[in-house]
């Protein structure tokens, strides 16, 4: 986390502009969460969605694999989606942590909290992206 957040202004700086700032930053990082939260609960419903597909569209046999790379890829992405927006739901309390005048751990002070979102959103339109081109592959051959 850098200076400018939990450094040296916020000490120098009286407790009602500190409130205040802990308002703000409050209200924005629970905007941001409840966005994460959502595309947490949407990248859940595509894992699902993946193995629906193959069952329900495609009346692929249950022996038939369908753990090509394809799948893998939109897997990853999609289950890399659920961990970093959580994760970024976790620094976001740590970035209000900061603000209070206890002592907090400041072990992932230094990972920005937007690059975590940032890498929730490319995972999440990356694993729709690759679903989508599988999903056409796929039709094209029925």
């Amino acid at each position: 986390m850098s200076e400018k957040i939990r450094g040296n202004p916020i000490q120098s700086a009286s407790s009602e502009d500190i409130n205040a700032t802990f308002d703000r930053q409050q209200k924005v990082l629970l905007m941001y969460s409840d966005n994460a939260k959502t595309y947490i609960q949407l990248s859940g419903a595509a894992l699902a969605l993946t193995l629906t597909f193959t069952d329900k569209i495609l009346h692929l046999p249950a022996t038939e694999n369908i753990a090509n790379y394809w799948m893998i890829a939109v897997w990853i992405c999609f289950l890399l989606a659920v961990i970093t927006g959580a994760f970024y739901q976790f620094l976001a309390t740590k970035i209000l942590d900061a603000y209070l005048n206890w002592g907090h751990d400041e072990t992932w002070d230094w990972l920005q909290p937007g690059y975590v979102y940032g890498t929730m959103l490319i995972a999440f339109y990356g694993g729709s992206v690759l679903f989508t081109g599988y999903a056409i592959v796929r039709l094209r051959h029925i």
